[in-house]
């Protein structure tokens, strides 16, 4: 991943597909989502967008991926949710089961939906 990558990343595209195919209500905000950042944890992630003004206030509930993210580096795989804004996606954030280690690099990795 290249620094100041302002789009999403495959590995991100890849959770945000996903995500876009357990709640397609969702879908059309996600094909149009620039990274204001990315914070790496140590143990997970999370990759802030930039949200426009007409967003609401209203709450709603984060859209948890249904499966598990498999890499190489971490055993037990990783997990992922999605947080908006009114209906504008607001963060992903990515984390680990158990206490693995995750260094943010994503080579390898698959997703295992639930179906």
């Amino acid at each position: 991943m290249r620094p100041g990558q302002i789009e999403p990343n495959e590995f991100e595209r890849a959770i945000l597909g996903s995500l876009s195919r357990q709640a397609p209500h969702e879908a059309p905000n996600l094909g149009r989502l620039h990274v204001l950042s990315r914070e790496y944890t140590g143990v997970g992630s999370y990759t802030v967008f930039v949200i426009g003004e007409s967003a609401s206030e209203k709450r709603q509930r984060p859209v948890v991926l249904k499966g598990v993210i498999h890499m190489p580096t971490v055993p037990t795989g990783l997990g992922a949710m999605l947080y908006y804004k009114g209906d504008q996606p607001k963060c992903l954030e990515v984390y680990t089961y158990g206490n693995e280690r995750w260094d943010g690099v994503y080579d390898g990795f698959s997703i295992e939906e639930e179906s």
